[in-house]
């Protein structure tokens, strides 16, 4: 029997807009699927409420940076700000530690290319370096994943065999929490499980 594949929901540039937060918690819970949340720390600060409804519904927190720069550009100071600060906010919002980075656009963050400065300041900080499997691009106009989207994420997917788990990017706005439970339904349609993130 094939082990069936597995998929691990990370969602960036959280924790606001909160509309959209609370929808896509709620569509979680009630698919039973625990994801993991990457926080810009501007935003934790600005609504730690949001940054603490995460943790308290069951799901994982962790670092995507405090303003969103290029960190492969920036400089080892400018990186060391970026996450310090932005551990220091979510702990003070929510008593947790992340344990993770992903570099805003993936930038400096491929096991085959980390950028240096990254991955200096993210071992002092104790931070492991994560980016993604499937980009899902709910960014790109339109927003979301609506059908032509479905297609792009199917292709990648299909490309994708030689990892049994896969980690599925998408981002905190207001289309992707409208479009989410679809996507839900076609992945296991597909015949995809639904993975817990590591810690």
């Amino acid at each position: 029997m094939t082990e069936k594949r597995k998929v691990v929901f990370s969602f960036d540039d959280g924790p606001n807009p909160a509309g959209a937060l609370n929808t896509i918690l709620s569509t979680l819970q009630k698919n039973s699927i625990t994801a993991e949340f990457y926080v810009l720390g501007s935003e934790v600060e600005r609504n730690p409420s949001a940054a603490k409804s995460i943790i308290a519904r069951g799901h994982k927190i962790q670092n995507h940076s405090w303003s969103h720069p290029d960190l492969a550009k920036a400089s080892e100071a400018k990186v060391h700000l970026e996450l310090k600060k932005t551990q220091d906010i979510i702990k003070k919002a929510t008593g947790i530690t992340a344990t993770k980075v992903r570099p805003p656009y993936g930038a400096g963050g491929w096991p085959r290319k980390h950028d240096p400065e990254l991955a200096k300041v993210a071992r002092q900080l104790s931070l492991s370096i994560h980016n993604w499997d499937i980009d899902t691009e709910d960014w790109k106009a339109p927003r979301g994943i609506g059908p032509g989207k479905i297609k792009h994420i199917k292709k990648q997917l299909d490309g994708n065999k030689t990892k049994t788990t896969l980690n599925v990017l998408m981002h905190v706005q207001i289309e992707t929490a409208k479009d989410l439970p679809e996507f839900i339904r076609i992945l296991r349609e597909w015949g995809f499980l639904f993975a817990k993130p590591t810690s």
